[in-house]
Formats: structure tokens, C-alpha cells, sequence
């Protein structure tokens, strides 16, 4: 399976909860680029397999459903996990359609964008800060993956033989030769569930905390960089080397923008409240980082009056590429944000 590297090939840090996400979603995660020939097509019977075990889930897990269709309460107790099983097969395996597509931005993420702690050790830390909330939502929902364990001990105990979830087999499924077999596939599809609720929400958080990190860090660039001109109190080339500066910034700025597009393309609806805030936040200031970005110290310490010109023009396009601050919609209805998630919650 993919192993994500940076830039100098060594091989990239990753959180648990990815790495774990890594290990026990082979149906999602990506193989290697150069995988072999038997390798992929191994991994793409695999998957295949996986389809016909989601399926075999999805009919069994209706079935009790309709059995119980009376028995309101029988009714409700299976609902919740037959609507996560639908959901979590339609978006796995929209995924592993995806597998490439997946390493790609991954790729691109590692080379352009990953803050490292040895770079930036602060951003670093800032973004563990802000990561912590999805860890601790990692951690609750992997408690639950071992919960799966307890249903063999209280079978063995009380001399039942019940299945994780809520199911109705068309045939005896308690005979010894089918229970053990249909067991081991029910904790297979919740280990897969599991890891994907977790994973995708991990991966997306970091992609989106990393790429508000390079936002900060192009504001703090652009301030040092003109602090240190108006330092140097030269006044024959300062716009010049100003507008230079001001233009590497801009390229930066251009290659974000165009990875969060790229980004946006891949992404669904998650629950990304309070890390799609604190993006939307950080872009939404970089108009008004390039406007408070002492440019009119510098156009007033020059005295070349046709580069000041020059740079005034450049600040003001700076200022409209950025007056639109980027956002993740759900399904183009509403914003992904605090705001919008705590609205759905209370309707």
C-alpha cells in the first residue's frame, strides 16, 4: 500500500489514526505507483469481494427491517446502522474507484503543501492544537471498533450465538459451518466502516489545517519581508525590490489556490465543522493581509514614482484575487462551517 514521502524521499510522518486508516482499508487506500501487474489485480479482486460481503450486509440488514416493519422499536434499533452501512459502501467504494486519484493528491500534498515540525516547529504545533477535537473523535470511535469484541465473550458466556449487528438470514445462520464464517465478515465490514469514519475525516482535517498553515505562513513572509526593506531606509530601489517580493508572494498564493481547487474536486460532505471555519477564516483575511502589508510605508520611503505606480497596481490586483475567501459547500446548499453545522444539529 501507498506510503506517502516528502519531498527529499524520506518517508512522511503520518498520525495514527491515518496510519491506522492506512492498515485496515485496503479497499480505499491507495497501492503504490509502481505496483506490480498480480499486485493490482490482486487488490481489485479484493475489492470486488468486498462489493459482494457489503451487499450480502446490505440484504440481511434490510431483511431484518422488513421482518420487523411491525415492532416499531425492533425497527429503530436496526435503522441507524442499515443507513451507515448504505452510505459507507457508496462512499468506500466511490473511493477505491478513485484509488489513483487519492495517491495524486496525496503526492501533491506531501511535495507542496505539508508543514513539517523540523521547518516550523510552531505552525507544527498549532496544528496539532487544532487537530486534537478529530483525535479524540478517532479515539471514540476506535473504543467502539473494540466493543465488536465483547459479542463472542457474551456468546461463549450465555451460550448464544448472535451476530454484531441487527440481521436476518434467509437460512439458519446459527449452524456452527455458518456462523463462524458469517461472524469473521461482520467484524471485516466493521473494521472497514470504522476506519473510514475515522480515516476520511483524519485525512481530510489534515490536508485543510496543513493548507491554512502555508496561508499563515505566506502572511508572515510578506510582512518580514517588507519590515525588512523599510529597515534598509533606501529609497531609490525599495518599490522595485518590494513589488519583487510582493510578486513571489502572489505565486505562492496562486500554486494555494490551486491546490485547494484541486482539493475541493475530491472532496464530499464531511464533518468538518470547526476545521472548515478556521480555513474559511484564514482566507477570508488575506484580502486584508496584502492591503495592511505596509505597502504605503514603502510607496511613501520611494522615490521612483513610476515603480510606486507599478506596485500600487500589483497590491490592488493582490487585494482582488483574494476579496472571495475559499469555502467547502455541502452539495452547493450551504457552507461547511460551525455556523451551518450547529443550524442542521438545532433543525
Amino acid at each position: 500500500r501507498y506510503r506517502p514521502r516528502l519531498p527529499g524521499g524520506e518517508l512522511a510522518p503520518m498520525p495514527w489514526p491515518v496510519s491506522l486508516y492506512r492498515v485496515l482499508n485496503h479497499v480505499a487506500w491507495p497501492l503504490e505507483a509502481e505496483s506490480g501487474r498480480w499486485t493490482v489485480f490482486l487488490d481489485r479482486l479484493m475489492i470486488f469481494l468486498g462489493f459482494l460481503v457489503f451487499c450480502e450486509h446490505n440484504e440481511v440488514d434490510f431483511h431484518y427491517l422488513i421482518a420487523n416493519r411491525q415492532d416499531m422499536d425492533n425497527l429503530l434499533t436496526g435503522m441507524p446502522t442499515y443507513l451507515i452501512l448504505v452510505e459507507m459502501q457508496i462512499r468506500c467504494f466511490q473511493l477505491a474507484w478513485h484509488k489513483d486519484r487519492f495517491r495524486a493528491l496525496l503526492q501533491r500534498f506531501y511535495a507542496e503543501i505539508y508543514v513539517s515540525e523540523e521547518m516550523e516547529p510552531h505552525l507544527f504545533a498549532s496544528i496539532q492544537r487544532q487537530m486534537l477535537a478529530t483525535r479524540v473523535n478517532s479515539t471514540v470511535y476506535l473504543l467502539a471498533l473494540f466493543n465488536f469484541f465483547l459479542v463472542p465473550v457474551t456468546n461463549v458466556i450465555y451460550h448464544r450465538r448472535e451476530m454484531l449487528y441487527k440481521q436476518v438470514y434467509p437460512f439458519d445462520n446459527t449452524q456452527l459451518h455458518f456462523f463462524i464464517p458469517l461472524l469473521v465478515l461482520n467484524f471485516w465490514v466493521g473494521f472497514i466502516i470504522t476506519s473510514m469514519l475515522f480515516g476520511e475525516l483524519n485525512v481530510m482535517g489534515e490536508l485543510m489545517m496543513h493548507l491554512n498553515a502555508r496561508y499563515v505562513q505566506l502572511g508572515q513572509d510578506l510582512r518580514r519581508s517588507a519590515q525588512m526593506l523599510l529597515k534598509k531606509r533606501s529609497s531609490l530601489n525599495v518599490a522595485i525590490a518590494y513589488r519583487l517580493v510582493l510578486t513571489h508572494i502572489l505565486r505562492r498564493n496562486a500554486a494555494l489556490r490551486d491546490f485547494v481547487w484541486f482539493l475541493a474536486k475530491f472532496m464530499e460532505l464531511l464533518a468538518l465543522g470547526m476545521l472548515g471555519s478556521i480555513l474559511l477564516k484564514t482566507t477570508d483575511e488575506l484580502g486584508m493581509m496584502y492591503y495592511t502589508a505596509d505597502w504605503e510605508q514603502v510607496i511613501h520611503q520611494s522615490d521612483n514614482v513610476g515603480e510606486n505606480v507599478k506596485l500600487m497596481k500589483l497590491v490592488t490586483l493582490a487585494i482582488q484575487l483574494n476579496s472571495r475567501p475559499f469555502f467547502i459547500t455541502g452539495l452547493n446548499y450551504f457552507r461547511v462551517s460551525l455556523t451551518a453545522v450547529l443550524k442542521i444539529i438545532q433543525g
